[in-house]
């Protein structure tokens, strides 16, 4: 089972709807880190195997996070117009559509409509 570590910077009921779909998963909000830097953030994910998600698209830098070095990072690319329930909605849809094996390890950029997973051997 895969766990998710979500960024402050998602909704509050983000950690939630994961567990209602089985996901093992953790808002920073609620373990202590609110607040913490993103390499706090980081530090705290890969030393529990966990893949986060944010909307701060500094993670999706892969010079600052080198593809395969990491446990998993998903850039939520949103438009910051959205309401929570849009927000929501497209996380909803992306964890029953997407091959949960493909997100370990790999950086996947998520959009309204579309996601990217990028590997260290190519982009999928």
């Amino acid at each position: 089972m895969i766990k998710i570590l979500v960024d402050e910077d998602m909704p509050r009921p983000t950690a939630d709807l994961l567990r209602s779909l089985n996901i093992d998963a953790f808002d920073v909000r609620e373990i202590g880190l609110r607040g913490a830097t993103d390499q706090e953030i980081f530090k705290y994910a890969q030393k529990k195997g966990m893949i986060i998600i944010s909307r701060d698209k500094g993670f999706s830098s892969i010079v600052k996070y080198p593809l395969g070095t990491h446990c998993g990072i998903i850039v939520a690319r949103l438009p910051y117009t959205f309401v929570r329930s849009q927000i929501l909605s497209i996380i909803k849809r992306f964890f029953i559509d997407v091959e949960k094996s493909r997100l370990p390890n790999n950086l996947t950029i998520l959009e309204v409509e579309k996601y990217r997973i990028k590997t260290a051997a190519r982009v999928i």
